[in-house]
C-alpha cells in the first residue's frame, strides 16, 4: 500500500478497529500516515462475527459509511477470504458506480472440499464474475478462483513478504546455513505465529510430547511464538513440560533471528503461510501440512518436507532424515524473488 502511494493520487484502507490480538490484530499505521500524505485509513463502527474453531473471525462495515468511502476511489480491491458478507453487497454497489474491481482472494487450499465450502462457491461465484480481474495469492487460489469460483480473469500475485530486512542481515544467514551442524540425537523445532485453534498449536504439542515418551535416543524440543487467544491455556499447558517453551510475540526481527539460526526446523501445523517464507529467508528449513494456505507449495521446493495433515507430523518426525540445510538453503534464490517495483508495475497492469 505504501508503494502504491507512489504512483496514485490517493489510496485507502477500510477497516474494523480489529482484534487486541491474533490474526486480526490492527496494525501500528501512524508512523506511515504521517510519511504519505494521500494514504487514508477509514476505520468503521462494525458488528464482529464471533467465531471458535478453526474458522476466521470478521467483521461487518456498517454499510452506510462503506458505500460512502468506496465512491471516492476509481479501483477497488476487495479481500475474499474473510469479508464475504462486505462484498456481497459492496461489489454490485461498486459496478454500480462504475468503479473497477478485484477480487483477492487466498481460495481454498484443502485438498477435499466441504459441503459447506462447495455452498460458499455457489453463492460467491456470481459476485466475482461481476469484477474487472481476480488476484489469487498462490498458485493453487488462482487455480481454485478459476475452477471452482467463477473468476475469468485470473492472475497470480504470491502473498510474500518485503525481503529487504534478509538482505540486509544476508552474511549473517550465510554463515548460519554454512555452520549448520544437525544432532540427530537432539532436534529443535520452531513454530513462528498466532496462537489459536485453526493453527493447531496444542496438537504439535500433544506429537513432541509423544514422541519424547520413552524414546531416549532422539529427543525433540520445541518453542512457540506468537500471541492469540490461547497463548495463556497453552502456557499452562506445558508449564510442567521442560521441552516445550511457549514465549508468546516477538516482533523484533533482531530477536527473532537467533531463534531460526539455532532451531534445526521450522514446523506449521495448521493454517498459515506467511511464516513458511520468513523461515525460508532467514535459511531454516519448513514442514508443513499441505493445505496451510495454499502458498507451501509455490514455496518449499523440496516435497518431502510437506505433509497431507497434521496427524502425519508424528511419522514425518520419527521419519526425519539428517538435515541439509545448504542443500534446502540452494533453493532460496527461487523464492526471494520479491523486487517491489516489478509486483506493482505488474498489479498496476492489471487494473
Amino acid at each position: 500500500m505504501k508503494v502504491l502511494c507512489d504512483d496514485f493520487k490517493e489510496v485507502g484502507i477500510i477497516t474494523s478497529k480489529g482484534d487486541s490480538v491474533g490474526t486480526l490484530k490492527l496494525a501500528k499505521y501512524q508512523d506511515t500516515l504521517n510519511e504519505y500524505s494521500n494514504l487514508n485509513i477509514h476505520q468503521l463502527p462494525s458488528i464482529k462475527i464471533g467465531y471458535s474453531g478453526e474458522t476466521r473471525s470478521t467483521n461487518f462495515f456498517l454499510y452506510p459509511k462503506s458505500i460512502n468511502i468506496i465512491t471516492k476511489y476509481d479501483v477497488i480491491v476487495f479481500e475474499g477470504t474473510t469479508n464475504l458478507l462486505n462484498n456481497i453487497y459492496l461489489v454490485p454497489l461498486a459496478k454500480l458506480f462504475n468503479k473497477k474491481t478485484i477480487w483477492w482472494d487466498a481460495g481454498y487450499s484443502l485438498p477435499i472440499r466441504s459441503f459447506k465450502r462447495k455452498l460458499i462457491d455457489l453463492i460467491v461465484a456470481p459476485f466475482i464474475r461481476c469484477t474487472d480481474g481476480q488476484m489469487g495469492y498462490s498458485t493453487l487460489a488462482k487455480n481454485y478462483l478459476e475452477n471452482h469460483m467463477g473468476a475469468n480473469k485470473v492472475f497470480l500475485n504470491l502473498n510474500t513478504i518485503n525481503t529487504s530486512y534478509f538482505e540486509s542481515i544476508s552474511a549473517e544467514i550465510n554463515e548460519s546455513v554454512n555452520s549448520y551442524k544437525f544432532d540427530e540425537s537432539n532436534i529443535k523445532l520452531l513454530y513462528v505465529g498466532v496462537v489459536e485453534e485453526r493453527k493447531k498449536v496444542k496438537q504439535l504439542i500433544d506429537i513432541v510430547t509423544k514422541l519424547n515418551s520413552g524414546n531416549i535416543e532422539k529427543q525433540f524440543s520445541l518453542t512457540v511464538i506468537g500471541g492469540g487467544n490461547q497463548l495463556e491455556e497453552l502456557k499452562l499447558y506445558v508449564e510442567d513440560n521442560d521441552k516445550i517453551k511457549v514465549l508468546g510475540p516477538i516482533y523484533d526481527k533482531s530477536q527473532l533471528k537467533m531463534f531460526y539460526f539455532e532451531s534445526d526446523l521450522f514446523i506449521l501445523p495448521g493454517d498459515g503461510g506467511l511464516a513458511i517464507l520468513q523461515s525460508l529467508l532467514f535459511g531454516l528449513p519448513v514442514l508443513s501440512v499441505i493445505g496451510a494456505d495454499g502458498t507451501e507449495l509455490d514455496y518449499i521446493k523440496d516435497k518431502s518436507f510437506l505433509v497431507n495433515g497434521t496427524d502425519k507430523i508424528e511419522d514425518a518426525l520419527r521419519k526425519l532424515p539428517p538435515i541439509n540445510r545448504t542443500r534446502i538453503f540452494s533453493s532460496l534464490p527461487n523464492i526471494k524473488h520479491v523486487d517491489w517495483n516489478n509486483v506493482l508495475e505488474d498489479f498496476i497492469k492489471k487494473l
